[in-house]
């Protein structure tokens, strides 16, 4: 009894601490990313949810200093979104690193 206990706290400790590490992700993104406006190169359907939300794989790109840069990723967005994220479609980013890149659709 007592083992079960203790793994269904460690099961929710880790959960907690698995959503507090996406609220500080996306805090860091957002207070110190820079805002680019990237091409999308490529993007792929990748799974469907039944809450409406789609996982899609994608590559950017965008220019920044006379060189082109390009970032890969993937991404949970609501299905309403995916029109706007079609290839060769500019699309707002939020961008600090090759892995922490948000994407803006709401201004």
């Amino acid at each position: 009894m007592q083992l079960i206990l203790v793994i269904s706290i460690a099961i929710a400790i880790g959960a907690v601490a698995y959503i507090v590490h996406l609220f500080i992700r996306d805090h860091k993104i957002e207070t110190r990313g820079r805002d680019i406006v990237a091409v999308v190169e490529d993007v792929r359907h990748v799974a469907t949810s039944d809450s409406g939300s789609m996982t899609v794989k994608y590559r950017l790109s965008w220019h920044e200093d006379g060189a082109t840069r390009y970032a890969e990723g993937r991404e949970t967005i609501l299905a309403a979104r995916f029109p706007r994220l079609q290839k060769g479609c500019q699309i707002d980013i939020k961008y600090l690193d090759d892995d922490h890149i948000a994407f803006v659709f709401d201004k």
